[in-house]
């Protein structure tokens, strides 16, 4: 071998390097340089021929080729990498921010679910177009939606709902939806971020190809990723290990996550760092390429506690996350800066209740460490159907402005008010009615021209078969500010209800543990093994031993009950080598107790490359 390796060739040696430091297994067309050099190859028998289109490398080669080092260039020492310096009170407040954001984020899309649900695709899942719909709906990007939805449904906040006669399944909010909206802020997030460490999905892969060419959709089988929340905890644990304040560049985390696992999946590697670090950025968990406070408060799980309720991240880690977000966020503020171009600028966090009456007021333009605020009349007409009188909006913006209140806003907030509730719809199935006759010939006009018919009842009423829905969204569309009553002359809010389903049974997630290191004595017996391999091996190879010879060999170590080296060839080709115990041979096949897996197994003889009698120190 050794001088058949010195008479080839560079090109022929750059072709069995190549498959030397890679998978031993390539593709050669029928024709070409390549298919050339690989028949030369084959013939001096330096590569086996798989099938016409396939080389196999012989494991002799392999290691002849790769000398003294067959693993490659060992390094002993953690590969050098300057730290980045942020600092840990500035990492802090930048994840703080985030995480509102990407709460704020999630909330809006499980909001834009619950008032137009999502179907399910036959084969699972959610459509593309549904997916770009929900990404315009909520001005968000479609990667950013697509792990919004995987965390809301990993923590039961979506689920398929039941089909109906007349209505298909769809991706809808469930019951603890409402819980998720209304509760407070930190608790909240460090249940989604603990769902996203234990999440056994991989959203990245959403909008990608598979191997059918199809496009893989979300909330779909194909995401699926059992060791999704290993390889997390493995990653983020690297910048744990760094002191607070401090990070590493996405490269030199490559580097170090290399040295650490050389045995995971190369081609891999760098995009699952790169991936599990964007997406602990988005959530809040890490700044900066550094590590967050509250990444490593849900980073610090009480072992016992994890495993008694099955989650990656217990109660506890849970809580000392919400309360390293409380401690890194600012004092909610209950004052604004309102400007005479209708934004509110909110300098921090707002208290609840203010939150909640600016949202219902006026539109958020961007969220953020500063939220944007702005009012339009139709964020007033939002808050005036939902009963809120016009002095009270007055009144909200004159007691927490610092700035005042513009007299442009005042303004408008009156000339709403004015114009609001004076056109008046109801259900007859539906009727128009005012006091100015005008007004009333222009609605009647507007919708006989819409084309839903409606008839005059009298100067100051009209009515109409077709729904108040639809006759509001006509005069509103004409630039009138129709409002919405009930039997009794009273405002009603006609927007629809968020849509709810039951919470699936089960939960997606489950706890994942990396494998125990091996002790002292697994190592020592797997050194014995590799020396009693060698041996065996010594003694002859597959190639010079008949069929006659290894079935007579197994026979006779089924009638004396010894124990036998054998080669055992898989479906795709490679050969693995393991001790066995026969204990019957007949009709093409030996029944033998494995000591591999420590269970009996039936062995296919056509598949038995050789057999070779256990040496001392064999096992």
């Amino acid at each position: 071998m050794s001088t058949a390796l010195a008479a080839a060739t560079p090109e022929q040696r750059a072709l069995l390097e190549r498959l030397s430091h890679g998978q031993p297994r390539g593709q050669v067309g029928a024709s070409g340089p390549a298919a050339a050099r690989a028949a030369e190859l084959v013939d001096t028998g330096l590569l086996l021929r798989g099938d016409s289109g396939t080389v196999l490398l012989p494991r002799e080669v392999c290691l002849e080729l790769r000398g003294a080092a067959p693993l490659g260039e060992v390094h002993v020492d953690v590969p050098p990498a300057a730290p980045t310096t942020p600092g840990a009170a500035t990492v802090d407040g930048t994840a703080a921010g985030q995480a509102l954001a990407a709460l704020a984020a999630t909330r809006a899309v499980l909001q834009a679910l619950g008032r137009a649900p999502a179907p399910v695709l036959r084969s699972g899942g959610l459509g593309v177009r549904e997916l770009r719909r929900i990404a315009r709906t909520v001005d968000q990007d479609e990667s950013q939606v697509a792990l919004e939805l995987e965390l809301l449904a990993g923590a039961g906040l979506i689920a398929a709902s039941e089909p109906r006669s007349r209505e298909p399944a769809s991706w809808t909010p469930t019951g603890e939806a409402d819980d998720f909206l209304d509760a407070e802020d930190e608790q909240v997030w460090a249940s989604l971020g603990a769902t996203w460490l234990a999440l056994r999905r991989d959203p990245d892969r959403i909008g990608a190809r598979d191997l059918s060419d199809k496009v893989v959709a979300a909330l779909s089988a194909e995401v699926s990723w059992l060791r999704g929340p290993a390889d997390r905890r493995f990653v983020l644990g690297v910048l744990a290990a760094l002191p607070p304040g401090q990070g590493l560049s996405p490269d030199d985390l490559v580097t170090r996550v290399e040295w650490l696992a050389p045995l995971r999946a190369a081609d891999r590697r760098a995009a699952l760092v790169r991936s599990v670090v964007a997406q602990a950025t988005f959530l809040g968990l890490a700044a900066f390429d550094a590590l967050a406070a509250t990444g490593r408060a849900l980073l610090d799980v009480d072992q016992d506690d994890a495993g008694a309720t099955g989650a990656l991240a217990s109660p506890g880690a849970v809580a000392a996350a919400a309360e390293a977000l409380h401690r890194a966020l600012p004092e909610p503020v209950d004052t604004v800066l309102v400007q005479a171009d209708m934004t509110v600028v909110a300098p921090g966090r707002l208290v609840p209740t203010l939150a909640a009456r600016l949202e219902q007021v006026a539109d958020v333009e961007s969220a953020g460490s500063a939220t944007v605020y702005r009012v339009t009349p139709d964020s007033l007409r939002r808050a005036l159907d939902a009963g809120i009188p016009a002095g009270e909006i007055q009144a909200l913006f004159g007691q927490h402005s610092a700035t005042g209140v513009p007299q442009a806003l005042a303004y408008l907030i009156d000339d709403v008010a004015r114009r609001h509730g004076v056109l008046r719809v109801g259900a007859a199935s539906s009727y128009l009615r005012s006091e100015d006759t005008a007004l009333v010939d222009t609605a009647v006009a507007r919708v006989e021209s819409a084309g839903l018919p409606v008839r005059r009842l009298a100067p100051t009423v009209a009515m109409s078969p077709a729904r108040p829905e639809d006759l509001l969204e006509v005069l509103r569309g004409a630039g009138l500010v129709p409002a919405a009553e009930d039997v009794s002359g009273g405002l009603v809010d006609l927007a629809p209800a968020p849509y709810r389903t039951r919470a699936a049974p089960g939960t997606p997630l489950s706890a994942r543990r990396e494998p125990a290191p091996p002790s002292v004595d697994q190592l020592a017996a797997l050194v014995q093994r590799m020396r009693g391999a060698d041996a065996a091996m010594a003694l002859g190879r597959a190639a010079e031993q008949s069929s006659g010879e290894a079935l007579q060999l197994l026979r006779r170590a089924a009638d004396h009950r010894d124990a036998v080296w054998i080669g055992y060839v898989d479906s795709e080709g490679g050969t693995s080598r393991r001790v066995i115990e026969p204990i019957a041979v007949s009709g093409g096949t030996v029944a033998a107790f494995d000591r591999l897996r420590q269970s009996m197994r039936t062995f296919a003889l056509h598949r038995i490359s050789d057999v070779q009698p256990v040496v001392d120190g064999g096992e």
